[in-house]
């Protein structure tokens, strides 16, 4: 049964979330439904001009003032289109979004948490805790079981329209040979390559990335993404003598990303967080040995059903384990081809396109089976576990 299907995101920038939602409607809009992305506002144009894509304030930040703007105009226009049902991506885009589609009489509206609940701002946490309490939101679908466990202490009626769905990605890897890859971002064929992907934003925890490769020799590090920290990270680099093995190469196209993963030898990744990385299943479908941060949401993602990790998970404190995952990568060649082929078997096993795109049409399509909750009453909601 096809269905009208709005996505709203909160701005237009190149990161996780945007690119998972317009993956999610571009495969959505191929099972027949008629699907849109709408951002509230722009801080990049990466996304302009393509299929289904709207920009509610064309604008690159916005002020206190531009709250009530978006939320009357996406009112208006959700009003206007008449959708059966609007997914919020990110913690403003589900407080605006769906409380605008509440009040436009959308009677499907689903909360897609993509980060854990604590790294929300602290009015962002008291606002979607208390809509997705008392009927703003119908169904709560996190990206990850690390994620949902991450609401343990909200109400109950929040708590009960929780349910998961892990993200999957398009992949088709490059055809270029490694070292046509590399000469490819300038970057020299002396020692093997780690890479690393992602926004210059303190969650990343570049400055230890940055630290433990400039104690490691013999070995370099390319960077693509930018953000706020990037100027900050260039400097270290240069404090500690490695900026000639540590490369920035800032955005790439999302199209360049598989010629950069074709360039490495492994993958890197020292956040403080995560909800589950589209980088980590990007470097597991090209079969890269990774090391990442030892918290639950990559153990989540990165160990097999037994709890045995497909790649080196190093707790965050400890620089020494660090270094001493760099350098087996650098020197073990046996151990990091072994990783990246049971990186590569787990993700095409348990993280596959399908699944998410089943998980939620699954929650869509079962609209009519389902009682939503008008705002205004806290009784929980009971609804299926999309995990499979």
């Amino acid at each position: 049964m096809s269905k009208k299907i709005i996505g709203i995101v909160s701005f237009m920038n190149a990161a996780g979330a945007q690119e998972a939602l317009m993956r999610l409607m571009r495969q959505l809009r191929l099972r027949g439904h008629h699907t849109e992305v709408w951002f509230l506002y722009q801080k990049t144009p990466c996304y302009r001009g393509e299929q289904g894509v709207r920009i509610i304030l064309d604008k690159r930040r916005l002020t206190p003032l531009d709250i009530p703007v978006l939320f009357f105009r996406l009112t208006e226009m959700l009003r206007a289109a008449q959708p059966d049902a609007v997914v919020g991506f990110l913690p403003l885009a589900n407080i605006l979004g769906l409380t605008a589609a509440a009040a436009a009489g959308t009677k499907l509206r689903i909360a897609s948490q993509r980060s854990p609940g604590p790294t929300f701002g602290r009015a962002m946490r008291v606002l979607d805790e208390f809509l997705g309490s008392h009927g703003a939101y119908g169904p709560i679908v996190c990206v990850s079981h690390a994620v949902k466990d991450s609401f343990a202490g909200y109400p109950r009626a929040y708590r009960e329209r929780l349910s998961v769905v892990n993200n999957g990605i398009e992949w088709s890897a490059s055809a270029m040979e490694k070292a046509d890859a590399r000469a490819s971002f300038g970057i020299p064929q002396t020692y093997p390559l780690l890479v690393a992907s992602g926004r210059f934003e303190p969650q990343k925890n570049y400055d230890l990335m940055v630290r433990v490769m400039a104690t490691t020799p013999r070995m370099r590090l390319a960077i693509a993404g930018d953000g706020r920290l990037r100027v900050v990270t260039e400097a270290l680099a240069r404090d500690l003598g490695a900026d000639d093995r540590i490369h920035f190469l800032g955005n790439l196209p999302h199209a360049r990303i598989k010629d950069f993963l074709r360039a490495a030898d492994g993958f890197v990744q020292t956040s403080l967080f995560e909800g589950q990385s589209n980088s980590i299943l990007e470097a597991m479908h090209e079969g890269l040995p990774i090391v990442c941060s030892d918290i639950p949401m990559q153990r989540e993602t990165l160990c097999e059903e037994n709890g045995e990790p497909a790649a080196v998970l190093v707790p965050l404190e400890n620089f020494e384990s660090w270094r001493t995952a760099f350098l087996r990568l650098r020197d073990d060649d046996g151990f990091t081809s072994e990783l990246g082929i049971r990186a590569r078997a787990l993700v095409s096993r348990r993280f596959t396109l399908n699944r998410m795109i089943d998980g939620f049409e699954t929650i869509i399509l079962g609209q009519e089976m389902t009682e939503w909750i008008p705002i205004g009453e806290s009784r929980g909601v009971e609804h299926a576990d999309f995990t499979r």
